[in-house]
């Protein structure tokens, strides 16, 4: 069927439409309620938050923290049950400084977000990625694969830093992030991070629907 506009959620996915459709679109980022997230300290965990498939890459979080026995790293999130993915959660070979939490509660996941050293998410292409966002709301590093949405949300060397998705990339920038180093990106995230707020998307979107 034939439709006057098309809105993205980011400039990941225009370029889809463009390759598949070939067509333009606008884009709007999703919106994230970023005052939900705040600062509480710099823990000593890091911390994964996505569903547990294959295009999350969970296995690669896994292999980096086992060549980190030092560093401990919280990963949140399920999966559907009576699916391939519970096939793929149980071929993991989960080492011992990883803690899989499964899915919990808004304000647990905010808190986590909270007292984390940083946030790793490894997502093959993904479309935008929220959860970079939500980590930077908290004043949180990211560390990202340098791919996809992630590019658009993530300031280079200022809100974290995107890597190749190599076991090797990923513990060599894990290595370089002292205290002070993530504690000094406390600003720029919480500035970064208030860029996708709800409220922006909602003007855009009203907007965009009175056009």
């Amino acid at each position: 069927r034939a439709c006057d506009r098309i809105v993205a959620i980011s400039e990941n996915v225009r370029n889809r439409v463009r390759r598949f459709y070939r067509r333009d679109a606008s884009v709007i980022f999703p919106p994230v309620a970023t005052s939900r997230f705040r600062f509480l300290e710099l823990g000593d965990t890091w911390l994964s938050v996505n569903r547990l498939y294959p295009e999350k890459r969970i296995e690669l979080q896994l292999e980096v923290f086992r060549r980190l026995p030092e560093e401990k790293l919280l990963l949140v999130g399920g999966y559907t049950a009576g699916d391939l993915a519970g096939r793929y959660v149980r071929s993991l070979n989960v080492p011992p400084n990883v803690t899989l939490l499964g899915e919990v509660p808004s304000g647990q996941l905010a808190e986590l977000y909270g007292r984390c050293r940083g946030l790793v998410t490894t997502a093959v292409d993904e479309d935008f990625g929220m959860t970079p966002v939500e980590a930077m709301a908290a004043g949180k590093c990211v560390l990202a694969t340098d791919e996809g949405g992630y590019r658009e949300t993530v300031v280079r060397g200022a809100t974290g830093f995107l890597v190749p998705p190599t076991p090797e990339a990923f513990v060599e920038a894990i290595r370089r992030l002292d205290d002070s180093t993530l504690l000094s990106m406390r600003a720029a995230c919480v500035a970064r991070a208030r860029q996708f707020d709800e409220t922006l998307f909602l003007e855009k979107m009203k907007a965009t629907i009175a056009r």
